[in-house]
């Protein structure tokens, strides 16, 4: 009785290892994605990085923005608009593979208020941008074309606080 135990035993241990040998193949070939900025592909856009950042550093990211200093409103409000206006909702325009963004933003404190993603397939915006709706961090309003409630000409990304 005792040597069978003992068999019984030994025959576990062996089993065990048997299982372990690493002969089983992976059930997904790439990287999963979880649904955050940081599984974003290389050179998409990546939305929920710039959310509540400065304009400098919206620029640094999304490039050279469409309005030019020599503008009527340009890239930088002239010192009467600054007056004027006192700075709030500045608007700087991108275009990024393929996609426009618009950051509204303070001349003043340089902080982007929201980013808007122009588009009419909402799906299409949110895969884009790698936006999602349930993220804590920020909210997604869509933006209905007034001519056209029913229709979307984008999406507002702002940060939550």
């Amino acid at each position: 009785m005792r040597l069978s135990s003992l068999s019984f035993s030994a025959l576990l241990v062996l089993g065990g290892m048997a299982a372990c040998t690493g002969t089983q193949t992976a059930s997904e070939a790439d990287k999963p994605v979880t649904g955050r900025a940081e599984a974003v592909a290389p050179n998409s856009l990546n939305l929920p990085l710039l959310v509540g950042r400065n304009i400098d550093q919206v620029r640094r990211n999304l490039g050279t923005p469409r309005e030019t200093k020599d503008q009527k409103i340009g890239l930088e409000p002239t010192a009467e608009q600054m007056k004027a206006t006192k700075g709030e909702d500045w608007v700087n325009t991108f275009d990024k593979n393929g996609t426009t963004i618009v950051a509204t933003y303070n001349a003043r404190t340089r902080k982007v208020n929201n980013l808007v993603v122009l588009g009419s397939d909402e799906d299409d915006l949110l895969r884009r941008a790698n936006l999602s709706l349930t993220d804590a961090s920020y909210t997604v309003q869509p933006i209905a074309d007034p001519k056209n409630p029913g229709n979307t000409v984008g999406l507002r990304i702002t940060k939550n606080n």
